[in-house]
C-alpha cells in the first residue's frame, strides 16, 4: 500500500505537484492532500492579545477554498483522497507537514517549488527545502 502525501496551499506550484502526484495513479493506494493553515498571530495560550473571531472564520474559510480547489481538481480522476489541514506557525509549517507523513505512514511526499532565490528567499524561507532537511521519508520537490 502505498500513500504519498501531496503539500497544497493551492498556488501554482502545488498544483504542478498535484498534477505530477497524479502520474503515480497505478502504484498510489491513497493520497492526502496537506494544507497547513498558518497560525494567526496571538492565537496561543502565551499571549495576551484579542484576536476578533472574524480572523478565525476568515482563516477557516481561506483553508476550506483551498482544500475545496484541490477536491476539484481531483473530482474525476478517480483516486482515494484524504484531505488534511493542519495548523502550524509559519516556521513550523514544514514540521508540521513532515510529522502529519510520518504519523499517517507515508512512503513519499511531493512538494512543489517556486524556486526563489536572493532576498526572496532569505525573506519567505522555502518550505519545500525545509521539507528536504527535516523529512524522514523520501520527498519529491517539482519544479515550476
Amino acid at each position: 500500500m502505498v500513500k504519498i502525501l501531496i503539500a497544497f496551499d493551492n498556488s501554482e506550484a502545488s498544483k504542478k505537484a498535484l498534477a505530477f502526484a497524479l502520474k503515480m495513479k497505478p502504484i498510489a493506494d491513497e493520497f492526502i492532500i496537506c494544507y497547513v493553515a498558518p497560525l494567526i498571530v496571538g492565537a496561543g495560550p502565551n499571549f495576551d492579545a484579542y484576536v476578533p473571531p472574524s480572523m478565525y472564520e476568515r482563516n477557516d474559510a481561506t483553508s476550506e477554498a483551498i482544500l475545496n480547489a484541490a477536491k476539484d481538481l481531483l473530482e474525476n480522476q478517480n483516486v482515494n483522497a484524504t484531505f488534511l489541514k493542519l495548523d502550524a506557525p509559519g516556521e513550523q509549517i514544514a514540521r508540521s507537514m513532515t510529522g502529519a507523513a510520518l504519523e499517517r505512514g507515508v512512503d513519499l511526499i511531493i512538494t512543489g517549488t517556486r524556486k526563489l532565490s536572493g532576498l526572496s528567499k532569505v525573506l519567505l524561507g522555502s518550505v519545500s527545502s525545509e521539507i528536504i532537511k527535516l523529512s524522514q521519508i523520501p520527498v519529491l520537490v517539482v519544479p515550476p
